[in-house]
């Protein structure tokens, strides 16, 4: 791949809006050996249909990243599942689009911010509550994007239990990912750093291990390798979570 690409640079640029977001999305997946290609969206007429079914226009953000992205399971259907346009659905004055994969949470957008072209998506947590999580659209497909790929995307990320120095390692070395969600309970227990081909996940949000867990997504071989050099332990590599 030609292009020059680089995580600690391209990934915050990414944060400016749809246009930088979904560009991020294809050149990420081309540096990840699957580029997107024509056809890999949902097509206008099944987008129509469901707006016709719902009575009521997507927002522009997420109507084109359906037609970009909207078929390709792959980069964004792992822990998480994003409805397709014909089972999206409205409750509770929210327009549902994705949920975890075992029910336990659900994303959305709010029915009275449907108007704006990148509206802030929520969260139905414990509660059955819905409380803020993304800013924008765009920001939570960035999100998905990353937390997905790591966890496990079409060839598995890799995960060990984190170790004592593994912050301070990352804090170092790596670059910090601006914040893209965060419900208040979760803002300083799932950290991002990048280096130039390797996403790093930070996780502490899992109360049932002591420290909780590194996990990582790389591009190439190479930098799997790098990472695991640096940060030696117990790595399993992903194939399902």
């Amino acid at each position: 791949m030609s292009e020059s690409f680089d995580l600690r640079v391209d990934l915050p640029a990414a944060l400016a809006g749809p246009s930088a977001a979904f560009g991020f999305v294809e050149r990420f997946a081309a540096h990840l050996g699957a580029p997107v290609k024509p056809g890999d969206g949902v097509p206008e007429e099944e987008l129509a249909a469901a707006e016709q079914r719902l009575g009521f226009a997507l927002p522009g953000a997420m109507r084109e990243w359906y037609a970009r992205f909207g078929q390709r399971w792959d980069l964004f259907h792992a822990l998480r599942y994003p409805y397709p346009p014909e089972d999206l659905w409205a409750e509770d004055g929210v327009l549902v689009w994705q949920t975890e994969k075992l029910f336990s949470y659900a994303f959305g957008i709010p029915l009275d911010r449907l108007s704006e072209a990148d509206p802030p998506v929520v969260i139905d947590g414990e509660g059955g509550e819905w409380g803020a999580y993304a800013d924008r659209f765009s920001l939570a497909c960035i999100e998905l994007l990353m937390s997905q790929n790591t966890l496990c995307g079409d060839r598995g990320g890799w995960r060990r239990e984190r170790l004592p120095g593994d912050a301070e390692h990352l804090e170092r070395h790596l670059t910090a990912v601006p914040s893209l969600y965060g419900p208040e309970d979760s803002d300083d227990r799932q950290r991002w750093f990048a280096d130039r081909d390797v996403l790093v996940c930070d996780d502490r949000s899992d109360d049932g291990v002591e420290l909780g867990w590194l996990e990582f997504r790389a591009l190439t071989s190479e930098a799997a390798d790098r990472v695991r050099a640096e940060l030696p332990g117990e790595w399993r590599e992903i194939m399902d979570y």
